[in-house]
């Protein structure tokens, strides 16, 4: 048997139902974001980052080529026998160019670290948010549902009106008074209100007996003077009480 529910506002279980449905609505939308946000960005490391870098190193590669072919076009150029140009600028245009390509190599390289980390991350979030999400989408709605069962069975509960038992207290005390049996109730079976009925039944019949034979005998007629077995001078209580015996004669005048 399940345990009892006390149960002090439906107004708060309704609140919290709404809140729960909410709630749901809100994980689901949140989560979903997140797993957009990360599926994203790990396209745009293995995709966008990794394209753009290389075209970078291609096209910084090509300028520390020109910019070689630059220095060496200077250094071959003389004034003078005794002379060397310094090709001061040539020298430094081409170290820039060395430095951005070495810049764009490093950001290459760190791009291609970070892939594998960053995947392994988001399917780590993945496995670890799905409960969740599935939590979300199912077993919320399906609380919500158990909650508004649970409302409407409350709502119901306290619509039902208490049985009036005051009615039927005060017709079994009112034939308990009258010496008439009770009818069964709830708390008593049938059988026994029965067997309560069937003395006063044999009672009345017995009274009912005793009160026709006092009737018949009140209407039996008292004998007349004109019998000739009983003497004129009998009276009418002698003739009932018995007392005349068959010796008594009648005198006649």
């Amino acid at each position: 048997m399940r345990p009892g529910v006390h149960v002090k506002s439906i107004e708060a279980l309704e609140a919290f139902r709404a809140a729960l449905y909410i709630f749901g609505e809100e994980a689901e939308q949140s989560l979903s974001s997140i797993q957009l946000e990360a599926d994203k960005f790990l396209s745009w490391l293995e995709e966008d980052q990794i394209k753009f870098w290389r075209d970078e190193v291609r096209l910084r590669e090509e300028i520390v080529n020109e910019a070689k072919t630059e220095l060496h076009r200077c250094l071959q150029a003389t004034v003078d026998a005794y002379r060397t140009p310094s090709c001061h600028h040539e020298k430094k245009v081409l170290d820039a160019a060395k430095k951005k390509l070495h810049l764009a190599e490093d950001k290459l390289t760190l791009v291609r670290r970070w892939i594998p980390k960053v995947k392994q991350a988001v399917n780590e979030y993945r496995m670890k948010a799905e409960p969740l999400r599935n939590s979300a989408v199912s077993d919320v709605p399906r609380a919500a549902a158990f909650l508004q069962a649970s409302v409407n069975r409350l709502l119901e509960y306290i619509s039902i009106s208490a049985p009036n038992t005051e009615g039927i207290m005060e017709r079994v005390t009112q034939s308990r008074a009258a010496g008439e049996a009770p009818e069964a109730t709830e708390s008593q079976p049938a059988g026994e209100a029965q067997e309560a009925a069937e003395p006063n039944i044999a009672g009345e019949a017995q009274e009912s007996d005793l009160q026709l034979t006092a009737t018949e005998n009140s209407q039996t007629p008292p004998p007349t003077v004109d019998d000739p077995t009983i003497p004129l001078s009998a009276t009418t209580g002698d003739i009932a009480s018995g007392q005349l015996t068959d010796n008594n004669t009648v005198d006649e005048k």
